[in-house]
């Protein structure tokens, strides 16, 4: 519960915070709620103003931003945490949760080592949260890795780990790097003929409408978080602070448990339009074979986005989480 005492104490200021969102979508209705919240509290004395729309750039150059002091903070994809600090790609890595819980216990764990790790770069980590699982949408049925033959595949452009587990790929599916902005157009065109996506978000940006199959295991967990920078965190007062980010990690926590579902239920708006989703033998060693390609992409960025170490200590939270419940 959010219950701090007003501190008086800091004069006039404004938090400057970026994201992609558009203005009117769900997460920036949260954002301005948190704004109005905030600015409450503190009783005018603390401002905050979004720029949403990616007016401030894509998510690297808000990071870039920030360093240079002409934002304060924003809200994030992994992908754009993960400019601050690598170690957040590692809870984004292809086949690493099977499930949300496995998410929740994991973070939990580590909740302390990625703090430090943003710390040490000059942020401070208000919330970070499960977005959703992504799945492979296509034009063709796709149930082996020699089912990507003649797959036109959408890649992130810019997007380390996906670039990655694309490179994997290479010999078997064609890879098109694109923004989002142009999945769209691709999809129409026929440049592409098959995404990654959460099935809310290919829904909502009505990918769904263009392909005919989803290969129903996820490919990985999406995350997000917001983050504002030490420096505009410690012009605030003790209890500002505190109020702060119990604020935006309420809303944002709340928001992810709604996104969750509003996922679950796209799934049966899937199967309204018509897509068949395929499933592969959790035995059969075709999918031993996708999890060989996913293994290469987790070697990759040791030592790179995340320590050796760190890669061990979650794999070894992960193994013993699934022998308890076992």
């Amino acid at each position: 519960m959010i219950n701090h005492v007003l501190t008086i104490g800091i004069l006039s200021f404004t938090i400057k915070f970026g994201a992609l969102s558009p203005e009117g979508s769900s997460y920036m209705n949260i954002a301005n709620q948190i704004k109005n919240e905030f600015e409450k509290y503190t009783g005018g004395k603390v401002k905050i103003v979004w720029y949403p729309g990616g007016v401030m750039g894509d998510e690297p150059e808000m990071v870039r931003k920030i360093r240079m002091g002409q934002l304060h903070g924003g809200g994030f994809t992994g992908y754009g945490l993960g400019a601050v600090d690598g170690i957040v790609r590692m809870f984004e890595l292809p086949g690493i949760f099977k499930s949300y819980d496995e998410f929740y216990y994991a973070i939990k764990l580590f909740e302390k080592d990625v703090k430090q790790k943003f710390n040490e770069k000059g942020f401070e980590l208000l919330a970070y949260f499960p977005i959703g699982f992504v799945y492979i949408f296509s034009q063709k049925e796709i149930k082996s890795l020699d089912d990507f033959n003649g797959v036109k595949l959408w890649v992130w452009s810019g997007d380390p780990v996906a670039g990655e587990l694309a490179q994997a790929l290479k010999g078997y599916a064609q890879l098109i790097n694109l923004s989002i902005a142009d999945v769209l157009t691709g999809l129409q065109t026929g440049m592409l003929n098959a995404f990654y996506n959460l099935p809310y978000g290919a829904v909502a940006l009505q990918w769904a409408n263009h392909v005919k199959y989803v290969l129903d295991y996820p490919v990985t967990l999406a995350t997000g978080g917001v983050v504002i920078s030490t420096k505009a965190y410690e012009k605030l007062t003790e209890d500002q602070r505190a109020y702060l980010k119990d604020l935006i990690e309420k809303r944002f926590q709340d928001a992810s448990k709604a996104l969750v579902q509003e996922n679950e239920k796209a799934f049966d708006e899937f199967k309204g339009k018509g897509l068949k989703f395929t499933k592969i033998d959790e035995n059969s060693p075709e999918l031993k074979k996708i999890l060989d390609v996913f293994k290469k992409v987790h070697e990759k960025f040791k030592g790179e986005l995340y320590s050796p170490q760190a890669y061990d200590k979650l794999m070894k939270i992960l193994d013993d989480y699934r022998k308890t419940k076992k």
